[in-house]
C-alpha cells in the first residue's frame, strides 16, 4: 500500500445511488436505490391524482413520516404501501384500470345532480326515499357513492317527480333550485355574525364559508371536523383552506346515514 487512501468501489455505489446531491460526469443519474426505496411527492401525487401539496397534509393525517435526503423530502416505500393496502378512498392506476368499467356503468351524486338539475342534496334525499331507496343500485368505488345507470333508468321512469330539464313541462315553475343555482354566493352564518361566503369558482372544491352553507352550520364547526379528520382539507396558503367537494359531501351523507 502506498498511504494513499481509496474507497471501495461497491461502497461508493450504494453510497451514490442513495444521495441526489453529487452527480458523476459520466454515467447514470444519483438517486437510483432512493428511487426503488421510496415515493417523492410527485410520485404519490401521480399515482393518486392529487396535487402535490395536498400529498404532504394527507400523509401527515395517515402517520407516513417523510424522510429528508440532502434536499428531497421522500417517503418511505413500505410505509406508503401499508397505508395504502388498508385504505379505500384513493387509487392508483391500477385500481383506475380495475374500476373503470365499473365507472362507466355507473354515475357520481354530483352526476346524477346535474342530470336531474337539482341540488346534491336531492339526490341523497331521493336515495333514502321511496322508491328511489328500493330501485337505485348502489356501488362504491374507491370510497365513493356511485348509482347504476340501469338502476337510475328504472327509477327515472317509475316517477314523475324528479324530471331532467328536457322532460319538464314548459311553463310549469322549477320545484327545486338548479344545479348551478346551487353553486352560487350565498350567505352563511359564523359564529355570532353573518358573513359573506368565499366562493371558490371551482366545482370540485369549496371554501370554508361554502362548506359552511352546505352542512347548515358554522365555520367552527368545519375546522373542528377537519383538525379530526373527517375528510381532506388542502392547505394552499396559511390562512387558506380548499376542501374537496365530493369527500366533503359524502360526509355529510354518513352524518345524514347515522341520524335516519
Amino acid at each position: 500500500m502506498n498511504g494513499k487512501m481509496r474507497v471501495v468501489i461497491e461502497s461508493f455505489e450504494h453510497w451514490y445511488a442513495g444521495q441526489v446531491k453529487y452527480r458523476k460526469v459520466n454515467g447514470e443519474p444519483p438517486g437510483k436505490r432512493l428511487r426503488q426505496e421510496s415515493y417523492s411527492a410527485r410520485d404519490i401525487a401521480g399515482m393518486l391524482q392529487i396535487s402535490e401539496m395536498y400529498v404532504y397534509e394527507l400523509m401527515k393525517a395517515a402517520g407516513v413520516k417523510p424522510v429528508l435526503v440532502d434536499y428531497w423530502q421522500r417517503f418511505p416505500k413500505e410505509a406508503f404501501d401499508e397505508w395504502y393496502t388498508h385504505q379505500t378512498r384513493y387509487r392508483n392506476q391500477a385500481d383506475r384500470e380495475r374500476d373503470a368499467e365499473i365507472e362507466e356503468n355507473t354515475m357520481s351524486m354530483p352526476d346524477m345532480a346535474r342530470l336531474l338539475d337539482v341540488p346534491r342534496n336531492i339526490v341523497y334525499h331521493i336515495l333514502r326515499s321511496s322508491p328511489g331507496q328500493e330501485l337505485l343500485e348502489v356501488v362504491i368505488v374507491g370510497d365513493r357513492k356511485r348509482i347504476t345507470k340501469s338502476s337510475f333508468e328504472r327509477w327515472y321512469s317509475s316517477q314523475t317527480r324528479y324530471l331532467k330539464p328536457e322532460d319538464q313541462p314548459k311553463g310549469v315553475p322549477r320545484k327545486y333550485k338548479s344545479y348551478a343555482d346551487s353553486l352560487a354566493k350565498k350567505k352563511v352564518a359564523s359564529g355570532r355574525k353573518v358573513k359573506e361566503v368565499h366562493f371558490s369558482g371551482n366545482p370540485d372544491y369549496l371554501t370554508v364559508s361554502e362548506a359552511a352553507l352546505a352542512a347548515k352550520t358554522n365555520t367552527q364547526t368545519i375546522h373542528y371536523w377537519i383538525k379530526h379528520n373527517r375528510f381532506p382539507a388542502l392547505r394552499i396558503s396559511p390562512t387558506t383552506l380548499r376542501i374537496p367537494r365530493a369527500e366533503f359531501e359524502e360526509y355529510l351523507n354518513t352524518i345524514s346515514e347515522r341520524r335516519d
